[in-house]
């Protein structure tokens, strides 16, 4: 594989090329997990005028869009013990496509729901059980448009990445 700029990957290189080699699932060892979710934490929580001058060193348009996850702006309860963030997308179109990230405390659940659009979840802390779906740090879970999920609840909390329509 031929090496590329890595100034602002957040995946390391052997994780890329691991994932880029890849012709059926590869088990990944639990520290390079937990290296890819610092990496991705690293990321939404770093400093949005860093981002936003690397962004600006490598593209001077208005095609980028850089919206710090540690803020405490622009978090809304969505339901007791649930909140989301909007980092991309219109929260003012109905079952509209947004990414976002959630924050759920531990001990919250919610009754099942259904998907209007494809849905990516991808674990950056914590438990997230979606009916017998048992999610943790670092797994990714595809919902297919039309599919629905049992019983969303977290034992521990978690924060999680999210594209999708809204569950509410």
């Amino acid at each position: 594989m031929a090496k590329h700029d890595t100034k602002n990957n957040v995946l390391d290189d052997d994780v890329l090329e691991m994932l880029a080699e890849a012709h059926e699932p590869v088990e990944i060892d639990d520290s390079v997990v937990l290296r890819m979710r610092n990496n991705l934490m690293a990321n939404i929580t770093g400093d949005k005028s860093a981002v936003a001058e690397t962004v600006s060193d490598n593209k001077a348009d208005a095609s980028f869009d850089v919206v710090p996850g540690s803020d405490t702006e622009g978090w809304i309860e969505a339901f007791p013990g649930g909140s989301f963030k909007v980092l991309h997308g219109d929260v003012s179109k109905p079952a509209s496509v947004l990414s976002y990230l959630i924050k759920l405390e531990p001990g919250f659940n919610m009754d099942g729901h259904g998907h209007p659009f494809d849905e990516e979840t991808l674990m950056l802390e914590g438990d997230l059980s979606l009916g017998d779906i048992h999610l943790k740090a670092g797994d990714f879970h595809f919902a297919a448009a039309g599919a629905t999920h049992g019983k969303v609840y977290t034992k521990n909390g978690c924060t999680a990445f999210m594209r999708g329509a809204l569950p509410i």
